[in-house]
């Protein structure tokens, strides 16, 4: 497998507040060290350090040398004893001042051995049931290390309330893309959002009907000329009145942005769940310009609309019953099917590191892994400066 042919994404860890604190970089080919230059590293993780995995190898070959501390933490997941050249390979990263993260199944002799380090023990929390679980993190607090416990493979809401109860400092999974609670109808506080979006979502829904809409909703009309009076958007003019944005940035623009301003309106969620349908947006847009004949903006909608289920709570066939949808969109959305399906079958994958299942009708893995550099690099800037 060539350098080409090298996919990287990156995977959130959160802290107790469900505030992003890292992301861990996967890639489909180890090690990654010549994908990341320090400008590479900023495009992928942003202002947050980077978890990256080493393997025996690169732990041999000291690449991490080449990482700015301040930037990475270096996780190494393989066993090792005390008296192994391993051990003192990473005493020299710990002496170095990178932050370390390892394997909780090591034995306590190995990870004591890491205790006046700066580390975190990662814990696979499917490999326990709930009372063996609970002992495995209270040994691992007798340690009296300066260590932190990751808790990882959480995908869903229930797994996270108990690990949240047993007092875990970081957590990683799916949980966030995954509805809390199931409800089988839209609580009637949401209903006035779903009927706005309702009407950004209807293409046959008139411009001067979408202006006054956005208009009446005094926060959404104040951050979206905010933002496109912003340097980050750099119109040659400035803009005073949703209608002159409209006519300035076009309908389209205004509707996504208008929909993740709604979006990020949900208050009980985490702002990382907007930034993963913006980057599934983007990206999902990108690949359905190698399709010839399709439109792109219905690409948009699907990734940005992927993730209603896990904000509201609810079933995306009941949430779809409210939207004016075309069949298309609709498909993608409940069974991923046809180009926009597979669009967003092919991001979910990459997000997740499924690699087996990132294909786009045949598309090559660099451009694939281009398109998603530039989907997180969009919702960046989105972020930053609509969303804020």
């Amino acid at each position: 497998m060539g350098h080409t042919d090298r996919l990287l994404s990156r995977q959130p860890i959160y802290g107790a507040a469900m505030n992003v604190v890292a992301y861990e970089l996967r890639s489909n080919q180890l090690p990654i060290f010549q994908l990341l230059t320090e400008p590479a590293l900023d495009a992928v993780v942003g202002e947050h350090p980077g978890l990256i995995n080493l393997t025996p190898q690169a732990l041999a070959d000291r690449l991490w040398r080449s990482m700015p501390k301040s930037r990475v933490m270096l996780g190494y997941f393989h066993n090792f004893r005390p008296k192994d050249e391993v051990a003192t390979q990473l005493m020299e990263i710990a002496a170095h001042g990178y932050p370390l993260v390892v394997s909780g199944e090591l034995k306590l002799e190995s990870l004591q051995l890491l205790n006046k380090a700066t580390h975190t023990i990662k814990l696979d929390v499917t490999r326990y049931r709930p009372a063996d679980l609970e002992e495995k993190v209270a040994d691992l607090r007798m340690l009296k290390s300066k260590s932190k416990i990751l808790a990882s493979n959480v995908d869903t809401f229930d797994d996270l309330e108990f690990c949240k109860s047993l007092e875990f400092d970081f957590y990683q999974g799916h949980f966030l893309s995954r509805p809390a609670r199931q409800r089988n109808e839209i609580a009637a506080n949401r209903m006035t959002m779903i009927r706005l979006l309702s009407k950004l979502q209807d293409s046959q829904t008139p411009v001067s009907e979408i202006e006054d809409l956005v208009s009446r909703d005094l926060p959404l009309s104040y951050k979206l000329l905010r933002y496109a009076n912003s340097p980050v958007v750099s119109l040659p003019r400035n803009v005073y009145s949703v209608a002159h944005a409209v006519r300035l940035i076009g309908m389209q623009l205004l509707r996504t942005w208008s929909t993740a301003l709604l979006l990020c309106s949900v208050e009980d969620k985490p702002r990382e769940l907007i930034t993963i349908a913006l980057v599934r947006a983007r990206m999902c847009e990108l690949l359905g310009e190698s399709v010839r004949g399709a439109e792109k903006e219905s690409f948009l909608s699907a990734g940005l609309l992927s993730v209603l289920d896990a904000l509201f709570d609810c079933p995306m066939e009941q949430l779809l019953t409210e939207l004016p949808l075309t069949d298309e969109i609709k498909a993608a959305l409940i069974h991923r099917s046809g180009p926009i399906g597979q669009a967003l079958r092919c991001t979910i994958a990459y997000e997740r590191a499924d690699w087996d299942d990132v294909h786009f009708y045949g598309m090559a893995p660099a451009p694939i892994r281009e398109k998603y550099m530039e989907a997180i690099s969009w919702a960046q800037q989105l972020t930053s400066g609509l969303l804020n």
